[in-house]
């Protein structure tokens, strides 16, 4: 998979993380932020045993052939939140998901059709008729 649309860090954002001796050359904003938390549990609060990724994690990256298994729960949750983002964007893209489109839910036995209402920057999915029902984008096909 390919992560064209998740943001990665600037050269600010680069600079200040060598400050803190972390390297986040080419990594998404999430992922270098999870770095510097990490560094602040650490370093910071004392925190010598980090939380790993769980094995749902890692068997789900693994999906996209990215191994988080030895990466701190904090960035292997950043990366599996990258992940879901990337998801997101593909099925708006590939689906030409929209406001007005009528779509159905994959995983709704009951096969309602929704009209698309709006759709945020992370890939939620708002749908009229109010009491604030959305979805994933990525779990959304066209009707």
């Amino acid at each position: 998979m390919k992560f064209n649309d998740i943001e990665k860090v600037s050269d600010n954002q680069i600079t200040f993380c060598k400050k803190l001796s972390i390297d986040v050359k080419g990594d998404s904003v999430g992922i270098a932020s999870a770095k510097i938390e990490e560094k602040i549990q650490a370093q910071f609060w004392g925190h010598e045993n980090i939380d790993v990724p769980t094995e749902k994690q890692i068997a789900l990256a693994a999906k996209f052939k990215i191994d988080i298994s030895k990466m701190s729960r904090l960035v292997g949750d950043a990366v599996i939140e990258d992940i879901m983002w990337q998801l997101n964007a593909n099925a708006i893209k590939e689906q030409n998901l929209k406001p007005g489109l009528l779509v159905r839910k994959k995983y709704e036995e009951s096969g309602s059709a929704y009209v698309i209402s709006s759709i945020s920057k992370d890939g939620t999915v708002y749908f009229k008729g109010g009491n604030g029902q959305k979805a994933w984008a990525r779990n959304l096909v066209n009707v």
